[in-house]
């Protein structure tokens, strides 16, 4: 770790919500010391913002950006980390162009060099799109230094209801200490897979009820599947509602099973599920990565759990590992300490540090 002579400064922009991007906030404030510089906070819009165009477009965005801003003595400049579904620029819902025209750096989750490429449009800041590892909402450590966030101010126009959500949204979330400590739980069910239902993603939803379908029909014993529906549900799909589980507990059941399965998330996105089975130490059986394929592949054993692409397979797969309980260990020890040491919040922001203060 390279300690630097001046104190530099990372100034997160909160006009949007910050709970999904909790996790790199996480890691911003506990590589402070380390790296020598102060994490702030900023309850407004960077200027490039407050364009006429952009005010009114950036609702929209705000769900799944962060905008940061990197000051040093004799330099400034922005960065944004990226969590959108898309890989590609499609309907204009991959990229925020007016960000990446004035960012130094885009950092993206769903990073695909092959969609960058086929975009004439967005192909010409691929120097600037750098790819990062998955990420799933937390709980912000120290959050009380920075509970002015949540409170109505003249900068962020929230209404009383918006900030109280927000608070319950913020504190809703797990510690990764919690997570970790999950990994001792007593795995007594074969498998725990309960999914939200998106009304807007058809062909999401229906891929999940065969692999639903299809692990009651091969693993049989001790599982536990279905949708937690918070909106209207199809009736051919009712024998397989579960209850929405408050955060923790939903946690904890997943913690007991004995094998995790992983399905890609809307527009074929990196799930953050990947991150939170990775984090509980799982071993994983599921559906190919689509995404920053370099990142994730390089890792032991990735290439065995994450090769499926049919709901049967995915489900036989699972059945063949809960038979083999050495494998099993096996793969979940290696998921465990890949997330430590590739990618949990300390060592994804290393990777965003080392880039901005290079």
């Amino acid at each position: 770790m390279q300690t630097r002579k001046q104190i530099a400064e990372i100034v997160y922009y909160d006009c949007g919500e910050v709970t999904p991007i909790s996790f790199y906030i996480n890691g911003f404030l506990s590589n402070q010391k380390g790296y020598n510089y102060k994490f702030l906070i900023k309850r407004d819009k960077p200027y490039f913002l407050k364009q006429p165009l952009l005010l009114g477009e950036w609702g929209k965005f705000a769900f799944r950006l962060g905008l940061f801003e990197f000051k040093e003595e004799d330099q400034s400049f922005f960065f944004c980390i990226d969590r959108s579904d898309h890989s590609s620029n499609y309907m204009n819902e991959g990229y925020i162009v007016p960000v990446l025209e004035q960012v130094k750096y885009y950092f993206k989750t769903n990073y695909n060099a092959d969609a960058i490429a086929n975009d004439l449009e967005i192909r010409k800041f691929a120097g600037k799109i750098i790819p990062i590892g998955p990420s799933f909402p937390l709980y912000i450590e120290n959050m009380i230094k920075f509970m002015p966030r949540i409170v109505p101010g003249k900068n962020n126009n929230w209404t009383f209801k918006e900030s109280k959500e927000r608070f319950n949204l913020m504190f809703r979330n797990p510690r990764l200490s919690y997570l970790r400590n999950l990994r001792r739980t007593e795995t007594d069910i074969n498998v725990f897979f309960v999914m939200p239902y998106y009304p807007t993603h058809k062909v999401l939803n229906e891929f999940r009820f065969e692999v639903m379908k299809a692990l009651k029909e091969i693993v049989k014993a001790n599982v536990i599947v279905g949708f937690a529906p918070t909106q209207k549900f199809p009736e051919n799909h009712h024998y397989f509602v579960q209850q929405v589980y408050e955060m923790r507990d939903y946690f904890r059941q997943l913690a007991r099973s004995k094998v995790g399965i992983y399905v890609r998330g809307p527009h074929d996105g990196i799930s953050s599920k990947l991150g939170q089975l990775l984090a509980l130490g799982k071993p994983i059986i599921g559906q190919t990565i689509l995404n920053n394929k370099e990142l994730y592949y390089q890792n032991p054993f990735f290439n065995e759990q994450f090769a499926y692409d049919d709901p049967e397979e995915i489900a036989r797969h699972a059945n063949e590992l809960l038979q083999q309980p050495e494998m099993a260990d096996l793969y979940g020890k290696a998921n465990a300490n890949t997330f430590d040491t590739r990618f949990s919040p300390e060592i994804a922001v290393t990777d965003i540090i080392g880039k901005i203060f290079s």
